[in-house]
C-alpha cells in the first residue's frame, strides 16, 4: 500500500510494567501489556497502518507489538524486542506485512504468536534473534494458538508466509521455525528451520480443556 490512514515512524516505544495490569495466568509480577498496540473492532472506522524505522521494546511486559483485529498493516525496518510472551502478538485480522525487521527474544516464549482467525501475514527479509524460551512450548512463529474461544468452528489461521528470513544467536536444536496448532501449513521460502505440526487429536483435547462457557470470543 502507498496510502496509510495511520503512520508511525522513527520512534521508540518501551513497555511500562508500572502502567499495566497483573496477568492472572502468569506468576506473580508478570504484567499483561505491550509496548505498542493497535486494535480494531466491527463497527469502528477501518484504517491502514504503517510502522517504520521504530524500536519497540517490551521491557518486561507481555509483548513488544500487539495487533488485535487489524488489517492492512505494514511493519518495515523495525527492531522488536520481546517480553515474556512474544515479540509480536497478532489476534485475528490479516493483510499484515513485516519487511526487513529484527525480532529479538528476551527470555521470550515465541518471537511471533499468530492466534486463530488470522489470514495473510508475510514475514520477509527479516531476522530472528536469540533462542525462544522453552523447547517443549515454543517456536519462532506459533500459529493458530488461542485465548479463550467458545467454539471450534472458527476460521483457521492461514496464508502465513515466511520468506528470506535468517537466524542470529540461535541453537541448531531450537530452530522450530513454526508450530502449527489450529492453522493451515505455512508457506516457507529460502528460510531454514523445522515446521512442527501438532496432531489434530491433541488440538481437540486441549481446546476442549481450554474452552469457556461464554457466547463471546475473547482475547
Amino acid at each position: 500500500m502507498d496510502n496509510y490512514s495511520k503512520i508511525v515512524k522513527d520512534s521508540c516505544f518501551v513497555g511500562n510494567p508500572d502502567n499495566s495490569v497483573p496477568d492472572a495466568g502468569q506468576p506473580s509480577g508478570k504484567r499483561d501489556a505491550s509496548a505498542l498496540g493497535f486494535a480494531w473492532r466491527p463497527g469502528w472506522k477501518e484504517e491502514s497502518i504503517l510502522i517504520e524505522n521504530c524500536v519497540i521494546d517490551a521491557n518486561g511486559v507481555a509483548e513488544g507489538l500487539k495487533l488485535s483485529y487489524c488489517h492492512d498493516v505494514t511493519v518495515r525496518k523495525c527492531t522488536i524486542i520481546g517480553g515474556y510472551e512474544d515479540c509480536v502478538d497478532i489476534v485475528r485480522g490479516g493483510r499484515i506485512l513485516f519487511d526487513d525487521c529484527k525480532f529479538i527474544a528476551n527470555n521470550t516464549k515465541h518471537h511471533f504468536t499468530i492466534k486463530c482467525m488470522v489470514n495473510d501475514v508475510t514475514i520477509i527479509n527479516s531476522v530472528f534473534v536469540n533462542n525462544f524460551n522453552k523447547i517443549w512450548d515454543g517456536a519462532f512463529v506459533d500459529m493458530g494458538n488461542w485465548g479463550t474461544y467458545n467454539k471450534e468452528d472458527i476460521p483457521k489461521t492461514k496464508n502465513i508466509k515466511i520468506i528470506n528470513c535468517s537466524f542470529e544467536n540461535v541453537s541448531w536444536w531450537k530452530r522450530i521455525l513454526t508450530r502449527r496448532l489450529y492453522a493451515e501449513n505455512s508457506i516457507v521460502k529460502n528460510t531454514t528451520g523445522f515446521n512442527l505440526k501438532i496432531p489434530s487429536i491433541f488440538i481437540k483435547l486441549f481446546w476442549n480443556f481450554k474452552r469457556k462457557p461464554t457466547k463471546t470470543i475473547n482475547k
